[in-house]
């Protein structure tokens, strides 16, 4: 195995690879020989996992992956060389003798204005700016003669993410763009909406958005027959299937979208779903809307400013799921009441779509924490290990209920199911929360629970034609 930046690397073979990672139950035999690693599977879902911590080696080799003091000082002394050579070209002459100092002054601003984004990588000029952006940035390449026809794109590439005071130019841009213009300094990635509403922008989510049809016939049913087959195959261990999806801040208010974004009616993209799974299969759908739209009378249910909903839009999401799965298993107990909870406000700089715009602190989103008046009684779980790591976004949450004899929930989740698993993991004597956008038959057969529920997000639905981890399920 090599791990590689710019042009250093580092090189593990075969002993030290065996010593770092560990195969799971479906790795049958896992031994060096003289040839390298053996390995030999059993199981579809074979993988190696690692224990140890590998970021110290990860940073020293990043330490020494840079250019070097080399190519700084030929910069400088071409610049200085470049410079000279300039300053005694006579047609400059007049040029100084009749500059006023109004001028100068002006000339000296903009040639400093142009030098300082250079000048903030050697001095320590720039000012501390959270990083917003949530996305790994460019590495510095090295001139290298084996590749040097591609290091001019790699290096635009590289200070187009780090050249200095590059997070204050962009946040400027965003308060011209937000203040000043009235808007986005990102349309690709967010639109402002009415009432200080953002909304995402993605591939799609405009027809989502105005509630046109998303899926094709094919597409339909190719959805209906695995997520039916799905549901067999977990009836037959005795296991309780619900899909659920999470509707979008645009769903449930619809009137704060750009009007150019104004609903047009019909059957949109849940609708169809919900309609096509409702005539062809036994799947069971768990609407949410109806409920949340109501919630909106006693307060907001989503965020302004982040895509999700907050905690009394969660708070409603939860009744409405723990009320369907409690008609079919009445022993995971009611769900609570609104009353149980004490609901404090919190205003704070968190929200996901304002960070993208580096406005978060100016564009605040308010949370009502949702305060239980008895505190919760499930508790925190160890970590363990599950088949299909390499497909969660995230770490598993293990919960631990107050009723040793409730069932067992398995939920494959998104970032709405956050909210929810404090609420859900009273009603469950184990509760595993999975982050995976797709289904998991490995952690089903390993975990053995009793309900299994599917959460995702509307923007999402189109997902679920690649949800295939077993081609059948």
């Amino acid at each position: 195995m090599e791990l590689r930046c710019n042009d250093e690397r580092t090189i593990y073979g075969p002993d030290e690879l065996f010593d770092l990672f560990h195969g799971n139950e479906q790795v049958r035999t896992y031994e060096v020989t003289g040839q390298g690693l053996r390995m030999v599977f059993s199981g579809n879902d074979p993988f190696l996992y690692c224990d140890t911590d590998l970021r110290t080696r990860l940073e020293d080799l990043q330490s020494r992956s840079g250019n070097g003091p080399v190519p700084l000082a030929f910069a400088l002394i071409m610049g200085l060389f470049t410079y000279t050579i300039l300053v005694q070209q006579p047609r400059l002459d007049h040029v100084r003798g009749r500059a006023t100092g109004h001028q100068l002054v002006l000339g000296i601003a903009f040639v400093t204005m142009l030098w300082a984004p250079l000048l903030a990588d050697w001095l320590p000029i720039e000012p501390y700016l959270e990083d917003t952006e949530k996305r790994p940035m460019a590495e510095k390449p090295l001139a290298r003669m084996h590749s040097i026809e591609r290091f001019p794109a790699l290096y635009t590439k590289f200070f187009s993410d780090h050249f200095g005071f590059r997070k204050a130019l962009f946040r400027l841009n965003s308060m011209f763009h937000t203040y000043v213009l009235r808007s986005s300094p990102l349309p690709d990635n967010v639109v402002f909406g009415r009432e200080g509403h953002l909304f995402l922008m993605r591939d799609g989510v405009v027809d989502q958005y105005r509630g046109l049809p998303i899926f094709t016939r094919n597409e339909l049913d190719l959805i209906a027959s695995r997520l039916e087959t799905r549901r067999k195959w977990l009836a037959e261990r005795g296991i309780a299937y619900y899909l659920t999806v999470a509707p979008m801040a645009s769903t449930i208010y619809p009137e704060k979208l750009p009007e150019r974004f104004h609903p047009v009616g019909g059957e949109g993209g849940l609708d169809q779903l919900i309609r096509h799974l409702s005539e062809h299969t036994s799947v069971q759908v768990i609407d949410m809307r109806e409920q949340l739209r109501a919630g909106r009378a006693v307060r907001d249910t989503y965020y302004t400013t982040d895509i999700h909903w907050n905690p009394w839009g969660a708070f409603i999401g939860y009744r409405t799921l723990m009320e369907r799965i409690a008609k079919d298993h009445p022993e995971v107990g009611a769900p609570c009441l609104a009353e149980d909870y004490i609901v404090e406000l919190d205003t704070n700089d968190q929200g996901d779509l304002a960070m993208q715009l580096a406005l978060n602190d100016l564009l605040t989103r308010v949370t009502p924490m949702m305060v239980p008046q008895a505190p919760f009684r499930a508790r925190d779980l160890a970590e363990e290990t599950l088949a299909g790591s390499g497909f969660f976004k995230y770490r598993p949450v293990f919960k631990q209920g107050p009723d040793p004899q409730a069932p067992k929930l398995l939920m494959f989740r998104d970032s709405f199911a956050v909210y929810l698993i404090p609420y859900l993991s009273e009603h469950f004597s184990r509760s595993v929360y999975v982050w995976s956008p797709i289904f998991i038959p490995a952690i089903v057969e390993s975990e053995r629970p009793d309900i299994v529920v599917q959460e995702l997000l509307e923007v999402f639905l189109k997902d679920l034609t690649h949800d295939n981890m077993r081609e059948d399920l």
